[in-house]
């Protein structure tokens, strides 16, 4: 009779278990749903892994040398000074990891293979862009996530094709 007891009751306690882990993990959802930071990193994430599929194959930015197997989305202009920018992909291009880790992003030489790749023109208008603050929301950055891993999953099955 005891031991019947105690089954029902340990029942109920992993019940009771159960719904506190799955509260908990609503709620840890919920919050990283709304957190900027946590939003802003992952929109980070999908923009760079969508420049890095758009441009394998291709040459350094900066060096016109092979990419190699690891390589960097490197940003023409500076994406803290520019947040207006920091998704703009003429502004985002496969580096190899020496010119933007070691050489500071080579930004004279970006800026030659920058014209070479988009234009003149096109390169004047990012380098125009005014610069300073621009606040996005934890929302905006979840768009930007989205939008950057539908591009990324549809030049996948272009290039499958």
């Amino acid at each position: 009779m005891v031991k019947y007891a105690l089954k029902h009751v340990d029942k109920g306690r992993k019940k009771i278990l159960s719904e506190q882990k799955k509260e908990q993990a609503k709620r840890k959802r919920d919050f990283y749903e709304k957190d900027v930071k946590t939003r802003k990193a992952a929109a980070k994430k999908a923009c760079h892994d969508y420049i890095r599929a758009r441009d394998a194959g291709k040459l350094c930015i900066c060096c016109n040398e092979p990419l190699g197997d690891k390589y960097d989305a490197g940003h023409f202009l500076e994406s803290g000074n520019n947040s207006r920018i920091r998704y703009d992909e003429n502004n985002i291009h496969a580096q190899r990891v020496y010119c933007n880790q070691y050489k500071g992003g080579n930004s004279a030489e970006y800026r030659k293979g920058l014209i070479k790749r988009i234009g003149l023109e096109a390169v004047e208008k990012l380098e125009s862009v005014k610069k300073g603050p621009f606040k996005r929301t934890a929302s905006d950055y979840k768009d930007i996530e989205l939008y950057y891993k539908k591009k990324l999953k549809e030049l996948l099955e272009e290039k499958e094709r």
